[in-house]
């Protein structure tokens, strides 16, 4: 247990440089504020579709990463929510028009999501190091 908060607390760190660490951690301060706004459902939209959107992400990993955008469905949900439809749509979006435009999809675990309440993958085109 004593392990995982150690990783709990160093791993964001790692992925974001330490400016954007600090506008994160102010960011999730304002959101326990106004629990009632959901931050991904008043994100700028980059592209949209039938059932989900791609969004601006606010705190990308910037210490890793050269595009850091986040895929979320139009409709406020969990992933276990989510319908026929809108799984159809994103199993096609992630052959089509993801893999065309980034590297990885990242999800993180529900223990570890900063917005439990809206379902979003990570998408990351990674900074080549070395």
């Amino acid at each position: 247990m004593e392990n995982q908060n150690i990783v709990k607390k160093l791993l964001p760190r790692s992925w974001r440089t330490q400016a954007m660490h600090e506008r994160y951690e102010e960011g999730r301060q304002s959101d326990v504020k106004n629990p009632s706004v959901c931050p991904l459902c008043e994100a700028k939209t980059i592209e949209k579709f039938e059932h989900w959107r791609i969004i601006t992400n606010k705190y990308p990993y910037d210490a890793v990463a050269l595009v850091h955008e986040m895929i979320i469905p139009i409709r406020h949900c969990v992933e276990k929510e989510l319908n026929e439809a809108e799984i159809a749509e994103y199993t096609e979006l992630k052959q089509s028009v993801l893999n065309q435009k980034y590297s990885h999809i990242f999800e993180a675990l529900p223990k570890s999501k900063s917005i439990p309440g809206h379902h979003h993958l990570h998408l990351i085109i990674p900074k080549i190091v070395g």
